[in-house]
């Protein structure tokens, strides 16, 4: 027969060469002796010392799901195979890591019955005893077994009946010889499939392909080293000058809560760090980029022996911490102040641990990226950027894979998304070819990036693909592919881009929308831990230098510590098991208690306790002068406190205008200085005077506080999507069942309004008016036990604009009301902080809330959204009774900046602080500013204790001069970046400096003391 008659893909696919060669890599076989000991959970190795072992055969089941078992495995090496390489075999059909000598060596992956009702091979089931045996030793491992997948469990019958199944236990010879024939022939064999058709270098692959195949008998060992000759003479024809760059670096992209709790995620890290310092050892171009501080600080203070190997890998530039954050964060939701700590934490662990800092922020798989990311990341050491999750966008694709992304205040960061579209490469040519025919970016750019390794449940990258990486190296056909730690690719990327594309705000992610709402109740807890970390430190580093206290610096840390970690990219979004969120509460009300209490000592030593006076310290955390009725006992009083500090005073319940109602056949009438609100019994309001303006809120005829359910099934990814045709399915809720008045006097109104959602579901909601408010408030209590649907609440605004104005880190931006063109389609709901703003240029509307995210603006309505009811990956997802948040409508005369909007969103979620107090009337402010556009936004003690911090942004995009007063005795102050490290000396002048702001830009002060202190 003619040779060429065999020279075709189907010949390559039919002989199945690879499987054969594969089922030829171990030629001789011997059980082990198995014992197993049921642990009582995840324990350590020393305590499994302590376990009763029971014999254990293979095709026994070990469960039930999330169990661990400590398989004693005990070996003798024949005696023939003296010299021979000898490997262990394992699959348990879930995940396992090999201990030796005490330590964790390996990480096991079986068979993921999960995905393939457990036909597929496992991923990881061998472990090299030896490189060159000796015959007749004995040795005894064990082996952790954890009864999930590197996907946890996801809930179908075929998991449960199949997680840890032992298939396989035995040790093996393994035929290098023929590991590295399948190695050379699968490179092969797939440029061959995978090369353009036409493209020359194809018709050689396949040439070579076939000839290895019809030289190779399988069963004659001396054919294999002559197709190896074939291989190699194929795999040696290198590059041209101008072929393309592809750098590679393995990954294991490690969820640090998802589908599984915390606990396994701990175990998920120390078998893939043991993982990944094995291979290191086998192959020395291998380098592993490793991102969240937080995993690395689990492995020093849980595995003190893996830890000390994991930092000799380090040393030596393969193991390479990156990212510089505690966590891969998500970046819609939590604060401005939040993500400077995700960089101040993680940069302070990598600088303390490794003694450098990072210059890559790597966060491949998060959900849209604020508009102040670029600075923040550029104050915090962070040159370049890498993602690739918006390449899951629904609508748009961003037309550029390497490009500079400027932030709202024009701060940029060099940016690549790895044009393969995944951080779970596999190495394969047929990946490697798509990295090139894929970057968008070809005729200025000749660099990329390709993350290989199994990921999101850990991992990393297998023998194989590192096989495959060493074989394309620069092999001809495919481009030059070299495995660069990610500042090394940046540095190359930066040197190579020509004029590349600028793309200035938000990285908006057109997917994953529903994350800015579901589970509700830690959305909360991240808002109220927040804000009281915020004041904790104000107040404790004031008390320091005023009292001389000592600075609870341990204690704020550890808070900090657990409010960045549950702020990871599928905890705080909502998208992750029941488990998750049972630890994420318990965390959150420990910070809660923690911070609470560190709060009281702070005010109480700055002001005594006391009730005979009758006087009361009110504290204010904020940078401007408050007057504002709060709650004293069970009645409301008028109080005020300075920018900054606090006043002594005697309460009072006296206005000049007190708050009214009126009762009218159809509801209520609420009025005070700034605005008369009227309430049909049924809890509409229909209308919202800005009376100082004669400005009607409400558009004519409609009616807001309307609460609407949406159908909410969304194609996939319940948790994770909102869908856009979700607004077609649009239900209004029945209006109020009831109505009392539960509050009337000269200085506060509530009318209480009961809603029966549904037969499961009932909304409570309190309508307040205070004498002194320029906000009418909705404060609401929920039952909620709903399926599969998404409550909002709907305000039509009597105001015409094409751009509505959203708050986030560090200042806002404006989006579109329209659904001109997809772009602005996509932006069906969008992620917001504390307020939305809809508003003509001299009259608006604002939307305050105190701990929700969710916002749409479609025309002149705006919507809130309050509560999901998905049903995975979490069927809990919030139900219950635990539901508390508030909502307000502000409407003002002029611009958000002239009306104060701003400084309103924190003053609706950052409440005075009111302390019964014997000491004498008195008032301090110990920093105010006379610009309102100037936030003061933290404040602090240094990192190194010696200084004040003081944080502040420009909020309303202008420039200009803002002079900052202090009551303390200043020796001078700096400008600093994020980390703290002083750029410029600031020149004081008294207790005043003068700083020059420009649009939202950040800036962190350094103040130097007087020795007194203040």
């Amino acid at each position: 027969m003619l040779k060429h008659l065999d020279l075709t893909k189907e010949r390559l696919q039919a002989f199945g060469a690879a499987d054969k060669l594969r089922g030829r890599l171990y030629s001789a076989r011997s059980p082990v002796k198995l014992a197993v000991y049921a642990a009582p959970g995840r324990i350590s190795h020393q305590e499994a010392m302590s376990g009763k072992y029971e014999p254990l055969e293979v095709g026994a089941k070990l469960g039930p799901l999330w169990a661990t078992h400590w398989v004693r495995v005990e070996i003798e090496i024949p005696e023939v195979w003296n010299g021979r390489e000898v490997h262990l075999l394992w699959d348990s059909t879930s995940e396992a890591c090999v201990w030796q000598d005490g330590v964790p060596r390996q990480g096991l992956t079986g068979s993921q019955g999960a995905h393939a009702h457990g036909n597929e091979p496992p991923i990881r089931p061998e472990y090299i005893l030896s490189r060159s045996a000796t015959g007749g030793q004995e040795l005894t491992l064990y082996i952790e077994v954890a009864c999930n997948h590197l996907f946890g469990i996801m809930g179908s019958a075929s998991t449960a009946d199949l997680t840890g199944l032992v298939r396989r236990a035995e040790i093996a010879t393994f035929e290098r010889e023929a590991w590295d024939l399948l190695c050379d022939y699968k490179v092969i064999s797939e440029m061959a499939q995978h090369l353009p058709a036409g493209n020359p270098r194809a018709g050689q692959a396949l040439y070579a392909a076939n000839q290895i195949i019809n030289v190779c008998d399988l069963a004659d060992r001396k054919t294999w080293s002559q197709a190896r000759r074939i291989a190699q003479e194929f795999l040696s024809s290198t590059n041209g000058a101008n072929q393309h760059n592809l750098s590679a670096v393995g990954h294991a992209h490690i969820d640090s809560a998802w589908l599984w709790p915390r606990a396994e995620t701990k175990r998920k890290c120390y078998r893939t760090f043991a993982t990944v310092c094995r291979y290191a050892d086998d192959y020395p171009e291998y380098k592993f980029a490793w991102p969240q501080a937080a995993q690395y600080e689990w492995m020093k203070e849980e595995q003190p022996e893996l830890w000390k190997e994991l930092c000799a890998k380090v040393e030596a530039g393969q193991i390479v911490p990156t990212g510089g954050s505690w966590v891969e964060p998500d970046c819609n939701i939590p604060n401005g102040e939040s993500l400077v700590r995700q960089f101040l934490y993680g940069q302070s662990l990598f600088e303390r641990e490794f003694g450098k800092r990072c210059r890559v922020f790597w966060n491949p798989d998060v959900f849209g990226y604020s508009g102040q990311l670029p600075q923040i990341m550029r104050s915090c050491g962070i040159d370049y950027f890498l993602t690739q999750k918006l390449s899951w966008n629904q609508f748009n694709k961003l037309p550029s894979h390497t490009f500079l992304w400027e932030g709202i205040d024009g701060s940029q960061v060099l940016t690549h998304f790895p044009p393969a579209d995944t951080y779970n490469a596999v190495a394969t040519v047929e990946q490697v070819v798509h990295n090139v025919t894929n970057f968008k970016d070809l005729e200025r750019a000749n660099e990329s990036y390709m993350l290989f390794g199994y990921g999101d449940g850990g991992g990393g990258p297998t023998p194989e693909m590192l096989e495959r990486i060493r074989r394309m190296n620069d092999l001809e056909g495919l481009p030059r592919v070299q495995i660069r730690d990610p500042e090394s690719f940046f540095e190359r990327c930066a040197a190579d881009i020509k004029n590349p594309l600028v793309w200035v705000g938000e990285l908006y992610f057109e997917l994953h929308r529903g994350t800015y709402t579901t589970h509700a109740l830690n959305k909360r807890y991240n808002r109220l831990c927040e804000n009281l970390l915020h004041d904790a430190e104000l107040f404790s580093a004031f008390n320091a230098i005023t009292n001389g206290a000592e600075y609870p610096r341990e204690g704020l840390d550890e808070a900090w510590k657990l409010v960045l970690f549950n702020q990871f990219h599928d905890i705080l979004p909502g998208s992750s098991i029941t488990e998750v969120y049972r630890d994420s509460t318990e965390d959150y009300q420990h910070v809660e208690n923690r911070s609470r209490q560190m709060l009281r000592e702070s005010l109480g030593a700055l002001a005594p306790e006391g009730e005979d006076a009758g006087r009361v310290a009110v504290f204010n955390s904020l940078g401007m002068a408050r007057r504002e009725v709060v709650t004293i006992g069970d009645a409301p009083a008028v109080v005020q406190a300075p920018s900054i500090g606090y006043a002594i005073q005697q309460p009072h319940r006296n206005v000049e205008r007190p708050v009214s109602l009126r009762e009218t056949a159809d509801g209520f009438v609420l009025e005070n200085a700034n605005l008369r609100a009227t309430i049909r019994r049924d809890g509409g309001l229909t209308s919202l005077i800005l009376l100082p303006e004669g400005r009607e809120a409400i558009e004519p005829g409609r009616t807001a506080n309307q609460l609407v359910f949406y159908n909410d099934q969304p194609n996939r990814w319940e948790a994770w999507d909102v869908d856009v045709f979700h607004l077609e399915q649009r239900q209004e809720m029945p209006t109020a069942a009831s109505c009392r008045i539960v509050e009337q006097n000269d200085l506060r109104i509530a009318v209480e309004f009961d809603y029966a959602l549904s037969e499961q579901s009932h909304l409570k909601q309190i309508v307040r008016l205070d004498a002194l408010s320029r906000w009418i408030e909705f404060d609401c209590s929920v039952c909620w036990y709903e399926s599969r649907r998404f409550l909002k609440v709907e305000f039509p605004i009597n105001v015409r604009s094409d751009m509505a104005t959203y708050e986030v880190q560090f200042g806002h931006l404006r989006r579109p009301t329209h659904f001109n063109q997809s772009w602005d389609m996509a932006r069906f709901e969008v992620c917001a902080q504390r307020w939305a703003d809809l508003g003509e240029p001299d009259f608006g509307v604002a939307l305050l809330n105190d701990c929700k995210y969710g916002y749409a603006t479609h025309g002149n309505v705006m919507r809130l959204s309050l509560l999901r009811s998905p049903k995975s990956p979490d069927p809990e997802a919030d139900m219950g009774d635990h539901h508390r948040f508030r909502y307000a409508l502000m409407p003002h005369a002029g611009s958000i900046q002239s009306a104060g909007v701003v400084a309103a969103g924190q003053r609706f979620n950052m409440p005075l602080s009111i302390h019964p107090t014997a000491a004498e009337p008195a008032s301090i402010s110990w920093l105010q500013v006379d610009q309102p556009a100037m936030v003061i936004d933290t404040v602090k003690r240094s990192e190194d204790g010696k200084d004040l911090i003081v944080r502040l942004y420009e909020a309303h995009g202008t420039r200009g001069i803002c002079r900052m007063t202090s009551a303390l005795a200043l020796a001078g102050a700096s400008l600093c970046n994020a980390l703290e490290e002083e750029l410029a000396e600031v020149a004081v002048t008294g207790n005043r400096l003068d700083l020059h702001f420009a649009p939202f830009k950040v800036m962190t002060l350094r103040l130097r003391l007087q020795p007194s202190g203040g």
